[in-house]
């Protein structure tokens, strides 16, 4: 996975100069009412285990839900967005898939985010564009036989909430239209929802293992965001 993990970025960057290197840079000035743009994105993330540990559990007297620990992994999204002289704003569909743990048993998920985001600019040098990142996130994640019913029976679990992105990078213009962003991102997420094999419940009530301590509060899950896009003005 590490070896996955740094060849991707190197890669990319290796196409990007190859590409500066055949089309003059021409560092473009976007028209006063900003210009629309198209980017991928290809992403690592990185959960925290602050609440997806893999040992607390949430649920009621019809169905339970194990809290997993959600593994690293690469993702991939699309976005698209304005760009004006002061910065870019845009909205990402970005999914991934995980390998995850709970109560000792091995599992998948897939994560999925829809992202609003803006990318302000502090500082303009000549072509390089330092940004600041904020932005808003409406997570979803989808555990593959995660939950439980009154009868044992196994299902997959989801998880629904919202969260805040911070973060900074650089963008780089490569052509008069085309233009590589990177941005290391600070998501705080909190699940706020979790569908089963029943109706689905508020996150207001989480248990250290099945017998343990008693929490009343959301699930919380920072996560930290690699994110590498290649996007091209229209």
């Amino acid at each position: 996975m590490i070896n996955r993990i740094v060849v991707l970025p190197v890669l990319l960057l290796w196409a990007l100069a190859v590409v500066a290197q055949e089309v003059p840079v021409v560092v473009p000035e976007p028209p006063e009412k900003g210009a629309f743009f198209f980017e991928v994105t290809t992403q690592y993330l990185n959960f925290s285990q602050l609440d997806l540990n893999g040992s607390m559990v949430l649920g009621n007297a019809e169905q339970v839900f194990y809290i997993p620990r959600v593994k690293p992994s690469l993702g991939f999204g699309v976005g698209f967005g304005r760009r004006f002289r002061s910065g870019l704003w845009s909205i990402s569909y970005l999914v991934s898939g995980h390998d995850v743990i709970f109560q000792g048993r091995d599992s998948t998920a897939v994560s999925r985010l829809l992202q609003l985001n803006s990318r302000t600019f502090l500082l303009k040098t000549s072509p390089l564009r330092i940004f600041a990142h904020f932005g808003l996130n409406f997570p979803w994640l989808k555990v593959r036989k995660n939950a439980a019913d009154n009868n044992g029976k196994i299902f997959d679990a989801t998880y629904l909430g919202v969260g805040a992105n911070a973060g900074a990078g650089l963008l780089l213009p490569i052509s008069s239209r085309m233009f590589f962003s990177g941005s290391l991102i600070y998501r705080f997420i909190g699940y706020l929802y979790a569908q089963g094999p029943k109706k689905g419940i508020d996150v207001t009530d989480l248990f250290d293992d099945r017998t343990g301590p008693r929490h009343r509060r959301y699930l919380r899950a920072p996560v930290l965001a690699l994110e590498l896009s290649l996007g091209y003005e229209l």
